[in-house]
């Protein structure tokens, strides 16, 4: 269920893991301190090089140190996830296990997707879930400028480690595809799976009117491609609507299907979570 967030709502008996990004909405939550005084701040901290991150980057640490909060920095290379979850692991239980009775609160709004699945699938394995809030910072609009995509082409089309089986070769692929604003990126998917049938999900109640059409003016040429009649509508920041729209899309039924799904998530995070 979708909650606007506010202070009132979080108990200070809380744990926030968060992380920088080249995006100031990542700043977000914790411009509530010291308002919100949580018992101590776990901050990922990627590897790759981003001036403009690590600026943000060192702007919540100065904050989080300004409100007398413990953290703890953790780093991560997008280059090797899984060594990177796999090390970070220990430090979030200890963390978790030292604030028993604590609410986690997870602020997703600047962590890549693949973390961010790794991350909450762990989280459920590790029976952590029943303890999750999950915070996300909207944007007020993409860095886009002359409508030029975010991202270009695509270098590997990998299965997020730990999520999910791979797919039965044998059998067709139904490809259920988010769309978002790098066209070249979906395009690839697409020529790269080959699917028998394509669905693409783009996200429906905009952030802003601003962005309205956006993701359609960036896609026009796949949409084009696979026809207006496999678009669909999905809401895009309650999870909770999405997972019922993405059901009656792709079906419910344990008995197997005609078709092995592969779902590629390049929308919204909360689309993707």
């Amino acid at each position: 269920m979708k909650v606007l967030f506010s202070t009132d709502r979080v108990s200070e008996n809380s744990v926030l893991v968060a992380c920088s990004s080249h995006e100031e909405r990542c700043m977000g939550v914790l411009g509530h301190l010291p308002r919100w005084h949580p018992q101590c701040v776990a901050l990922f901290h990627y590897a790759e090089s981003n001036p403009e991150r690590e600026d943000n980057h060192r702007q919540m640490l100065d904050r989080v140190t300004a409100s007398d909060v413990p953290s703890h920095e953790l780093p991560y290379s997008n280059s090797d996830p899984t060594t990177s979850l796999r090390n970070s692991i220990p430090v979030l239980q200890e963390i978790f296990e030292q604030h028993r009775s604590a609410s986690i609160v997870l602020d997703i709004s600047g962590m890549p997707r693949q973390h961010l699945l790794m991350l909450c699938q762990w989280m459920i394995d590790a029976r952590y879930w029943h303890r999750l809030m999950i915070v996300y910072s909207e944007p007020s609009n993409y860095d886009a400028s002359e409508y030029m995509p975010l991202s270009f082409g695509l270098s590997s089309l990998q299965q997020i480690p730990g999520l999910a089986p791979c797919r039965n070769a044998c059998r067709p692929i139904h490809l259920i595809l988010f769309l978002g604003c790098e066209e070249d990126r979906a395009m690839a998917i697409y020529d790269h799976v080959k699917p028998h049938r394509t669905t693409l999900i783009v996200p429906d109640a905009s952030y802003r009117q601003n962005l309205a059409g956006l993701t359609q003016h960036f896609n026009s040429d796949l949409i084009k491609l696979v026809g207006l009649q496999r678009v669909h509508y999905v809401e895009s920041i309650d999870p909770d609507i999405v997972a019922l729209q993405l059901q009656g899309i792709a079906g419910t039924s344990d008995s197997r299907s005609e078709m092995a799904t592969i779902v590629a998530p390049l929308g919204t995070k909360p689309q993707a979570l």
